[in-house]
Order: C-alpha cells, then structure tokens, then sequence
C-alpha cells in the first residue's frame, strides 16, 4: 500500500472513532492536503466543516503559527474565534504522535462547539473586529491612544503621514505604511518629538474621521460580523456627513487630502481595555474616480417645510477596508521593557563605539524616551565587526549613524546627539547642563579624561562607567564617587594584559580584543543587574562580570561596596558575597564573637577585598575573640602563590555582639602588632568590627594609620 494510501486509511479510520463525527464527504488528497467533509452531532446541534489535514501531519500548517488541522465553514463567520475565511481558530500543542493529536484536535474542535457555538462565551481579552480588506494594496495606519473622549456622531479631519510606499514581492504589491499625527482640534498622537520632526520630513497628508462609537457590525448577523458594503454603513452615520462627504469629494476637497486618488477616512469606536475603554479606529479608503455615494434631488411636490431638497445614499460598493495597529507605548513595549526609572530617565551616552552602540539599542528596545549621544569618532570598517553599524554607515559620525538605527526602531525616543570631545566646553557648562538635563551617564568611552571630567562635576544623578577587558575576560561597571580612582584599581585588579590589536599601521593605539558575541553577552548581563537594581531599590554598587568556561559553564557577578577615607587618599572596594558570608558566620555563632582575616589585591592604600579564611583554631566568648593562627599561614601562601602574588592579607574582621562598632583598646593594640609584624608585611592592616543580634548587621571599616584607627566612609 502506499505511503498516501496508509495515510488515508489511518485518516479515516481515527474519524470514525469518534461517535459524534460523521464523514460526509470522503477524505482525498489534494494538492498538499487531505481535504473532505464531516458533521459533528454534539450537545443537540450539527454542524458541518470542510476539513483539510496538511499532508506533512502532524507538522503543523506551512507558513502559519502553530496550525495544523483546518476546520472550515463561512457560514459561522462573526463567532469568537472564526477568522475570515470561515476557518475555526485555535492552536493546539504540538505533538509528533499523528493519532494522539489527531484525535486531541477533533476535541478541540467540539469544545470550541460548547463554549463558542452554544454558550457564546465571551473572553476576557477583547477580540478585534477583523474586515475583509482590499485585494491588490496593503495599506496600514499605526496611532496611539489620544483619550480625546469623541461624542458619538463627531467627525472632522485627522492628520498623517506616509512613513514608506514601497512596492513588495514578486507581483510588486504597493505598500504604505500611515502614521497617524492627530486630529483638527491639536490633539496629537503621543509619538516621540523626534519620530513626529521625521514624520513631518515625508509626504504629509489629511483624512476624515467619524466617531460612530459602537463596532461596525452587521445588523441581524450571528456574532460578531463586519459590515462589507457601504449601503450598511449609512445606519451608523449622520446625513449631515454623508452630505460632506459627498461635497468633499465631488469638488471641496484639495490635493491635501488625496494620495493617488485615494482619500482615507477612519471609523472610530469604544473597545473595552483593563481600567475602563479606549478609542479604536478602522481604516477605510475611498477613490476618487469611484464616490460610494448617490445624490438625487427631491421633486418640488415631495418637499416639505423646511426639509432638504435633496438627499445621498450609499451605493452597494464594498467598502475598501485597510488594517490598523494601535501601537501606543504601553503596546509597542508590552512584551518587556526596562524598569520605568531607567525608560522616564533623561540619558546620556559617552562613546558610540562596541559597547556604547550596542547599549544605546538595548536602551532604546527597552522602551528608553529620552538620549543623548556623544562621540567625536567617525565609522571605519574595523568598527563594523562588533558595532551596530553597516557599511552604509562608514566615513559618517557614528552619533549620526546611531541616531538614524534608533529612529528606525522606536517612535517613541527622543534623540539628541554631541559629535565632539566633552574638553570643547567649559567644565561649568558641562555641570549646568548636566545637572539640569541629564538623569544617568553610561559612559562607555574607556578614557580616563572623561571619568575624570564627570568627576569634576559633582554630577547628582547617577553614572555607570562601562568597560570591557582583553578578550571579554571582564566586564566592569563602576558608579559613585572617584570614578577615576575606582576605575585604576579595578583595571589593575582585573586587567591581565594589555589591548592588543593594532588598527593597521601608523600611530594608533590599541584597543581591546573581543567579538560582539562576547561583548554583547557580558554588556547584557550587566544591564541586567543595573536594572534590576532600579526595580528593586536597591543601591547601585560598581560589580564585576567575569565568565569562566572551564570545567563548568559558569559567570561570575561580584558586586562591591565602596568605602573612601579622603585625608589619607585611601579607598575600599569590599565584595558583597564577602559581606553576606561575614553576616552569615557571625549570625551563626551570635551571641559570641567571632571573626576572621580578609584577603585580596592591594594597591597603594587602595584595597579590594575579595574574599575570607575562616581561622580553624580560635576562642571567643560574648566580649572576646582570639585568633590563632592554626593553618591561617598555610593558607595565605598557598592563594598567595596561586594568584602569583595578587592575593594577599588584607586586614581583619570580627563581631561585636549588639554592638557598638566602636573599636576597643584591645582591637587597636592587636592592630599595631599585626603592623609591626615583619611577617606579615603590611604596615597598615584594615580592621572592620560588625555589629551583630539575631536579627540586624552593621558595621564599620577601619585602617590602622599612624597609631590610630581611621574609619573609612
């Protein structure tokens, strides 16, 4: 038997299984599908669908979103989930087992009967009404909510503009995309200032409204049922404006209101939304060499006192309908944005380059309204591998570029762009100005000068310095004070070696090594934690992103505490993982002492403490904590040998039990030994005294300093 024939009999018989389900027209190939005809007898009503299976089941319909089997009658078009064509729309699971799913589809199809057919249900989300547009265009108009709450029977004109008119596919099918700007009264739809001065660049034109406020429903029709003809639109409009209508277009309307002899009119009406309902519009387009509409004079005999003289009809022309899409911001970003304190913040970009393009998109597809771009760079080839630009895009200013990428994704961003060196203007202005207009930096730059700058500012929102090192190894981000400061410290920390790549010959200097997987994988993480911050409230601290694909798949995320003693230009970066263990440990052995030594990199009096050793020899009670040294030793010269030197005694750590966090005599005495200790070898140890109960932690960071401990803030 062969392959079409087995698939037949498994067909038929499967049909055949199910009691209410009767074959009425016999199964056949066709094409690529199995098509016949059935009858379901269920609940006391019959109904009768084409059916066709596509011949690859159970894969699933080609060219359509999780369909596979089809089930067809346009006699119940206007019901719940029935589109156009008559077809019943739902999606069932996909399943590889062609018996199983078969059958689990014939069940579907009796349970859209049940809810659908006989109790008419009524889903929560609401149900666009969908017409049978106009073969041999596409025409589509986006818009946003206005609330301009329309009276019923209210009509004028609206605003838009032709975003593109393109030709598409083989057949060379027009194409035009309208964008609505808003109506006569100046209430405008809610596009960005930026979108709406690139609107009003392209060909602008006028339409018509009509706001009938209920659908535009068949009358006397089973569910919901577009009207087709223009005859059944006459019940939901005034004669006042079929009359204007008529006029209009017979002589009074100009060019503005025609595009290729087309002119556009929107139907406007309530849809239910989750606070209370909302102004949908339908697009229709009416020709000018085919006017939908009859005039006839009224006979002197006919005329009344007062009445018209004349009166219009709608012919029984289809009505060209078009698509429209609200795509409001809530809408267009619905399916994810950032937290809202990053998208309502006012943002600026230092540098347009791997990172800063990269981030600028992120920014901007997170539904981001407000940015500024800075980079005084041009776009060579070598910059096309790892950042959003094309070869289009080369010779320009890469602010320019970036701009024209955003533009082209939201309408709802507005850009601003500085294609010069922040040193061309007075360090004043640059405060002013950014204190005013500016809520978070990211500088993506890497320039020392530019830190340096923003530190200058006394800059009161907040700034995330972004880098990546050599061969994506790291990613950092630093934020608060010193930025420049931080930055020497953490690179030192972090960087194992020098950018490599030279950009061809000549006196260029380095940059650093890394793809734009790699760079982009790292930078969205790292959004993702500066973000997630600002959804929680939590205080953004500067972290480190390190991948290790080792043994194990594994990325690092360290984020640090920063602590800064100015007198002696001294500064700590503690890890937040550290302090969690430390509150931990004490909390564990609460209401005694207990404590512990600190290690990690060291430059100058500049400390990032990475890590703990947790003395295994000690005693301690409720007012004492005594370390031993036990394998403490051992330990500190095995990481120090590890890390080839990096890694290194820091200080220590200890408990005061419900406190105060006030160094004792005896923390100061152990301090000055530990400095004077030629075996340990450093001269000014830190000491950080926790203040710990069962439920609260504090603490304090000190270093031991001429004789004194000095706390650090």
């Amino acid at each position: 038997m062969k392959d079409e024939d087995k698939t037949l009999s498994k067909i038929n018989g499967l049909l055949k299984k199910d009691e209410d389900l009767v074959i009425v027209e016999n199964i056949k190939k066709e094409d690529n599908y199995y098509r016949g005809k059935i009858e379901i007898n269920y609940l006391n009503e019959n109904l009768s669908f084409d059916i066709a299976i596509p011949h690859n089941y159970p894969l699933t319909h080609p060219n359509s979103d999780n369909i596979s089997i089809i089930f067809k009658n346009k006699n119940y078009i206007g019901l719940n989930h029935i589109n156009l064509d008559g077809s019943v729309c739902f999606h069932p699971d996909k399943d590889e087992d062609f018996d199983r799913k078969l059958l689990y589809e014939i069940h579907c199809l009796k349970q859209w009967i049940k809810d659908y057919y006989i109790y008419k249900k009524e889903d929560d989300n609401y149900t666009y009404l969908i017409h049978k547009t106009e073969s041999g265009c596409i025409n589509k108009l986006y818009f946003t909510n206005t609330k301009n709450n329309f009276p019923k029977n209210s009509f004028g004109t609206f605003r838009f503009s032709i975003f593109s008119d393109e030709k598409f596919g083989e057949k060379k099918l027009p194409v035009k995309k309208l964008f609505r700007l808003g109506f006569e009264d100046g209430k405008n739809d809610t596009w960005s200032h930026t979108f709406v001065e690139e609107l009003k660049s392209k060909t602008c034109k006028k339409g018509l409204y009509y706001f009938i406020e209920e659908e535009p429903l068949r009358k006397n029709n089973v569910g919901r049922k577009g009207i087709e003809n223009w005859n059944e639109l006459k019940d939901y409009l005034l004669d006042e404006f079929i009359g204007y209508l008529y006029k209009g277009l017979k002589r009074e309307f100009n060019n503005n209101y025609y595009h290729e002899n087309g002119l556009f009119l929107i139907i406007g009406y309530k849809i239910p939304n989750k606070e209370t309902y909302e102004e949908h519009w339908d697009l229709i387009r009416i020709s000018k060499k085919n006017i939908p509409i009859d005039y006839k004079r009224i006979s002197k005999s006919e005329v009344q006192n007062g009445s018209k003289r004349f009166e219009h009809n709608f012919k029984l022309n289809k009505i060209n309908w078009s698509t429209t899409e609200n795509i409001d911001y809530n809408r267009f970003f619905g399916r994810g944005k950032l937290d809202d304190k990053i998208t309502n913040s006012n943002i600026l970009i230092i540098g347009c380059g791997a990172l800063g393009s990269s981030l600028a998109e992120i920014l901007v597809r997170g539904g981001v309204k407000n940015i500024v771009l800075e980079d005084f760079d041009t776009i060579k080839g070598g910059n096309l591998c790892r950042a959003n630009y094309g070869l289009n895009d080369m010779i320009y200013y890469k602010t320019d570029s970036l701009t024209k990428r955003l533009k082209a994704i939201s309408p709802f961003v507005n850009i601003n762009s500085i294609s010069v060196k922040l040193n061309h203007y007075d360090l004043e202005v640059i405060k002013d100005a950014f204190n005013k207009n500016v809520d978070i930096i990211f500088d993506c730059s890497t320039d020392t000068e530019v830190s340096y700058i923003i530190d200058k500012l006394n800059f009161t929102g907040k700034t995330f310095s972004l880098a990546i090192t050599n061969n994506a190894k790291s990613f950092v981000s630093i934020t608060g004070k010193n930025l420049t400061k931080q930055a020497k410290t953490i690179f030192d920390f972090v960087e194992n070696e020098e950018p490599s790549y030279f950009e061809g010959t000549g006196c260029g200097y380095p940059t650093f090594e890394a793809n734009y997987n790699d760079i982009n994988a790292l930078l969205n993480v790292g959004v993702k934690v500066i973000n997630n911050n600002y959804s929680k409230n939590k205080k953004h601290e500067s972290f480190i992103i390190q991948p290790d694909f080792g043994d194990e798949l594994i990325i690092e995320i360290q984020e640090y505490e920063y602590y800064i003693l100015n007198d002696i230009n001294s500064a700590i970066h503690i890890s937040k993982s550290v302090l969690k263990r430390i509150e931990e440990e004490t909390k564990f052995h609460y209401p005694k002492e207990f404590g512990g030594v600190f290690i990690g990199y060291k430059s100058d009096l500049h400390f990032i403490i990475t890590d703990i050793l947790i003395p295994d020899q000690y005693k301690n009670g409720q007012t004492i904590f005594i370390r031993e040294p036990g394998t403490l030793n051992e330990r500190l010269s095995e990481i120090h040998k590890m890390t080839n030197g990096e890694i290194e005694y820091l200080g220590e750590w200890h408990s005061h039990p419900n406190g105060p966090t006030t160094p004792s005599s005896t923390d100061i005495n152990a301090m000055e030994i530990i400095s004077k200790d030629k075996n340990i070898n450093i001269d000014k140890p830190l000491l950080m005294i926790a203040e710990v109960n069962n439920i609260s932690f504090g603490k304090d960071l000190y270093i031991y300093d001429n004789k004194k401990l000095k706390k650090y803030e």
